[in-house]
């Protein structure tokens, strides 16, 4: 849980708000209590989700099917409200674990067990089902457990039997994963789907992996609808009925009241495995100790989508002195811009009686990221200690704004902090699927963007206007794998696989390697179809076993199907690729890889001991990818704006571009002409090792040498 936001209003329908339980696209959990002094989960949806036509009339109808279950192994609904600007539902609160928490934590589950989960969410389900609805979202993290038995939450994206559904047909609806073959077809859904939902939940507790792979969405919901499901660990008394739940055609798997006879009835005793009733029983109690933040008081709205960055954790007083603070800066200047404006004019410092400028710096990306919060923490940490520099001639705060992992979300987003004229500076923390997104709205504005994870090629190739990419991009390969070829390993030959299935990244590559020469000694190129898989290219490279592999593809269920081949078809020679394929499929066979990345491990790297002793101090934890690069990109805005003054935002890049910095990853310098990020002696760039499932830091990129 975290705490609230200063944006977060106090109170909604009578309850009591707490603290934060998740946001999302749709919006966002609280924790709170109720007029009865009972504790429950607040969904609030977005306002803009309710000027969909007919979105109410949908809400107040499933909100009140959902009221109507009484079904012992759901959580009631206390409270709805589908008239407020931002509909909201109310139910009860389970303090405990998700399922997805307990099989992370504890692993897998025996088989007694797993006939009592399977007996409870079947029960829940047939109930869910008699009342006329259809969950459409059953998986690991919509299962809580309480001490007497699991809970099934969650029922935002749940529809009537035959009624329109809450999302319009032809998108996909669920968790990739988790969810069914019509689901994944965008196809009409019925009790059916949440049959196989629940095949998958068991088969993931019952041997701590998803049925149906790990990967890009897109990987899995392929395998979801043509493959069969990996089954390798389940007990042998569950496989047939958890096969048949896994069936492709609705019509061939089991109802729920066939289910409740397999798996027989719920045995309260032991359900739990060994282990989990003392983090059940943790969580409840932590549950029962938080106290409830008084009232908060804001005299206007907040600006959407642009929160203040949470502490981690905060006190209750913490909070409240933060949230006066945000109301005192409302009421004295009167309105939510001119709120911004409060945050971001000339005003008297926080120490002495130096008057500095205030610059607002909004951090954009999505929570659902796995970066983001990384970076979040790195350009805390950073704008901490500069504005504890009693030297400092501006004071910087800093922001959030959710993208919510889309273009189109990232686009929107931007646009709305362009308009601000608060919001000094953006950076943008997504990858290439968003980030440059924000380009457009940002150079309308001249409002200057910083980038510092994506590397899209179409980045270097336009010149901007308002935006500074912060790293290489793909025009020059993954530098690090390149180098580590030519200077350690000095292959006779380096085969270049061209994966087709992403073929302009995989050109990218190519090119690098063999137009542009990068790689000393022969190349060679092997094209591999997008529908084929590598075990004849692999056969071809493994005829000369010491020959270099560089993988050329971007996605990691490629690159592992690409390790598999050649591990099996003997190859020994040195193997590489960039960082976009480190994912959980491909590190779990990539072994003795070397992978060439735009990101430091901060607290194996020697240059940045400094910056990871104060992140643990600060957070509590070791900094994760991405999180020094963050840090890096306010530090470098930092001295802009010291030079900017209180000059318009539009001159701020021309303050960035003037100088070279040197940050603790990377020196940052540009082309004068042509304004792309300048690499100078092979610098900037970061070479890991898979060893283990696991990647891990080598050294920088300068550094590599024969012995590496």
């Amino acid at each position: 849980m975290e705490r609230l936001l200063p944006s977060d209003p106090s109170v909604i329908g009578g309850h009591r708000l707490a603290g934060r339980l998740g946001a999302g696209g749709m919006g966002v959990v609280y924790l709170a209590r109720s007029p009865h002094g009972a504790w429950c989960a607040l969904k609030v949806i977005r306002a803009e989700y309710a000027d969909d036509p007919g979105f109410r009339a949908r809400f107040r109808r499933e909100a009140e099917l959902a009221a109507g279950l009484a079904v012992r192994w759901t959580v009631p609904v206390v409270g709805a409200d589908a008239e407020a600007r931002e509909p909201w539902l109310a139910t009860a609160y389970v303090p405990g674990p998700s399922l997805a928490e307990a099989v992370a934590l504890h692993g897998p589950w025996p088989e007694a067990q797993l006939r009592s989960l399977g007996s409870a969410l079947a029960e829940a389900l047939d109930g869910v089902h008699s009342a006329g609805l259809v969950h459409r979202d059953v998986k690991p993290a919509n299962v809580l457990l309480a001490a007497d038995g699991p809970r099934l939450i969650d029922f935002g994206i749940a529809r009537a039997v035959g009624a329109t559904a809450l999302t319009a047909d032809g998108s996909v609806v669920g968790s990739p994963g988790f969810l069914s073959p019509e689901q994944a077809r965008a196809r009409t859904v019925g009790p059916p789907s949440d049959v196989f939902s629940l095949g998958c939940v068991l088969a993931h507790t019952a041997t701590g992996r998803p049925p149906f792979g790990t990967g890009g969405a897109a990987a899995v919901l392929y395998r979801t609808v043509h493959k069969d499901p990996d089954l390798d660990g389940v007990p042998e008394g569950l496989g047939r009925i958890v096969r048949r739940c896994l069936a492709k055609e609705p019509e061939l798997r089991p109802d729920t009241r066939e289910l409740l006879g397999v798996f027989g009835g719920f045995a309260a005793d032991g359900w739990l495995p060994e282990g989990l009733p003392a983090l059940v029983a943790a969580r409840a109690a932590r549950v029962l100790d938080l106290p409830v933040p008084d009232p908060t008081v804001l005299s206007g709205p907040a600006p959407a989508d642009l929160a203040e960055v949470p502490e981690d954790p905060p006190s209750p007083t913490r909070r409240r002195l933060l949230v006066a603070g945000a109301a005192l800066g409302v009421t004295a200047v009167g309105g939510a811009g001119a709120w911004w404006r409060w945050g971001r004019g000339n005003a008297a410092a926080n120490t002495g009686s130096a008057r500095r400028t205030r610059h607002v710096l909004a951090l954009l990306g999505s929570p659902d990221d796995a970066f983001h919060q990384n970076q979040i923490r790195g350009a805390r940490l950073a704008v901490e200690q500069h504005n504890k520099d009693a030297g400092r001639t501006v004071d910087l705060v800093l922001r959030t704004a959710d993208d919510r992992g889309t273009a189109a979300g990232c686009a929107a987003a931007a646009a709305r902090l362009a308009a601000d004229p608060a919001v000094s500076l953006v950076i943008a923390t997504g990858g290439n699927a968003t980030a440059p997104a924000a380009l457009p709205p940002c150079t309308e504005a001249r409002l200057t963007l910083l980038i510092v994870r994506a590397d899209a090629e179409d980045l270097q190739g336009v010149k901007m206007t308002t935006g500074l990419v912060l790293r290489t991009t793909q025009t020059t390969g993954p530098p690090g794998a390149l180098l580590y070829l030519n200077r350690a390993v000095k292959p006779d030959r380096t085969v270049i696989v061209h994966d087709l299935a992403t073929e302009k990244e995989s050109l990218t590559t190519v090119r690098i390697a063999t137009v542009h020469g990068k790689l000393d000694g022969e190349t060679a190129v092997e094209d591999v179809a997008a529908d084929a898989d590598f075990t004849a290219a692999a056969r071809r490279i493994a005829a000369r076993p010491q020959d270099a592999v560089l993988f050329g593809g971007v996605r990691p269920e490629r690159a592992a199907a690409c390790a598999r081949a050649l591990r099996d078809a003997g190859h020994r020679g040195a193997r590489v690729g960039g960082e976009h394929v480190l994912g959980a499929s491909f590190l779990a066979v990539g072994e003795d890889w070397r992978i060439g990345a735009g990101y430091t491990d901060a607290s194996a790297d020697p240059r940045t001991k400094a910056f990871a002793a104060a992140f643990r101090t600060r957070h509590g934890q070791a900094p994760g990818p991405w999180a020094a690069e963050a840090y890096d990109a306010v530090r470098f805005a930092a001295q802009g704006l010291a030079s900017l003054g209180d000059d318009d935002r539009s001159a701020l890049r021309g303050e960035l571009l003037r100088s070279p910095w040197q940050g603790i990853t990377r020196r940052i310098a540009f082309d004068a002409v042509e304004q792309y990020f300048q690499v100078e002696e092979d610098t900037g760039e970061f070479l890991y090792r898979v060893t283990g499932g696991t990647a891990r830091f080598v050294t920088r990129s300068d550094e590599i040498d024969a012995e590496t």
